[in-house]
């Protein structure tokens, strides 16, 4: 199970803005679509370092037709680029695929 309890829930940029950590938006336990910097549920800023939140930590909240369209995009996304990716991406983008089958069958989308 996902533990960082000792993580506070706001991060502060070098800009003096408050961002919620990525402990906080899991524990949260739901996407707000808000594109939110560290976001645990979808990649909305196409980070190739982005990790997707631990498969116990899915829930069935609140979601949003945003984020359900965001998942269902990027599981298009990764679902194609596995028919064209080199061997060295194929483990990425099968990762990506499993993580947003996932939270889409959690959500009851999928």
């Amino acid at each position: 199970m996902y533990s960082r309890k000792e993580e506070g829930d706001w991060e502060v940029t070098a800009n003096g803005l408050y961002v919620a950590t990525r402990g906080y938006l899991i524990r949260r336990g739901f996407c707000c679509s808000n594109k939110c910097r560290n976001c645990p549920y979808i990649n909305w800023r196409n980070n190739p370092h982005w990790q997707p939140l631990p498969a116990e930590c899915i829930k069935r909240a609140r979601v949003s037709p945003k984020s359900t369209c965001a998942a269902q995009t990027l599981l298009a996304h990764h679902e194609q680029e596995l028919q064209h990716c080199q061997p060295a991406e194929k483990a990425r983008h099968q990762e990506m695929v499993a993580h947003y089958t996932r939270l889409l069958e959690q959500w009851g989308i999928k």
